[in-house]
């Protein structure tokens, strides 16, 4: 796909605040995917499909990974983070769950944007034509639909995206799931034919299988 143009109206929420206690208390979006960390990986594939948008909301490991962040913002002005409005905030309740990471992600993006993807920090197949694909889904998507999200094989993926009513409605105390259950005709699916979209690390196991299915090179932080 070509380099489509930036979106300004489009924001995303990258979630990297868990423990990583099943991968044995390791900063999991610190993996490095072929040398590149893969949080960053997550804000380039963004920025590559035109998101300038972005907050990544950290918890456990958050002096490690802001660290990593402030780095590379300085590193070069052709950096990713550089070209991109990047802001990063803590969770100060990481146990507390996915809802309470977005909640924390979206109070800090701009009130105007029409659509927010949600982005996991540890998907290391993820490619910028599957954000792209994505997005061209939604901007196709018709009338009432107010959440978009990849499928493969029957489970849901990341990244989805939604309108600014399920902003709203995130905000005021509701979950992703929960709202998709109550609107199920506002919900549309895309379906794909590969594990991208629901490809995350959770465990050692996980690193080894990716690796030997996929001929990606997973390293742990040092």
């Amino acid at each position: 796909m070509h380099r489509p143009e930036p979106r300004p109206h489009t924001g995303a929420v990258v979630l990297a605040a868990g423990a990583g206690s099943r991968m044995g208390g390791v900063p999991k979006p610190l993996i490095r995917r072929d040398g590149e960390p893969l949080l960053l990986r997550q804000i380039r594939l963004l920025a590559e499909a035109g998101v300038v948008n972005m907050v990544v909301v950290l918890g456990y490991y958050a002096m490690q990974v802001s660290q990593v962040l402030e780095k590379t913002r300085w590193s070069s002005a052709d950096s990713p983070i550089a070209r991109v409005a990047l802001k990063w905030t803590i969770n100060p309740e990481p146990d507390e769950g996915t809802a309470s990471s977005l909640r924390c992600g979206l109070r800090r993006l701009p009130d105007a944007l029409a659509e927010t993807l949600v982005v996991l920090g540890d998907q290391p197949l993820l490619e910028a034509g599957d954000i792209q694909a994505l997005l061209a889904a939604w901007d196709q998507r018709g009338d009432g639909i107010q959440m978009l999200l990849p499928q493969h094989e029957q489970a849901p993926g990341h990244p989805l995206v939604f309108a600014a009513s399920v902003r709203d409605a995130v905000l005021a105390g509701d979950s992703v799931p929960a709202w998709r259950k109550g609107h199920p005709d506002a919900v549309r699916w895309l379906p794909v034919s590969h594990p991208r979209y629901t490809s995350d690390l959770d465990t050692p196991g996980d690193i080894a299988r990716l690796q030997q299915a996929h001929a990606v090179t997973l390293e742990l932080p040092d």
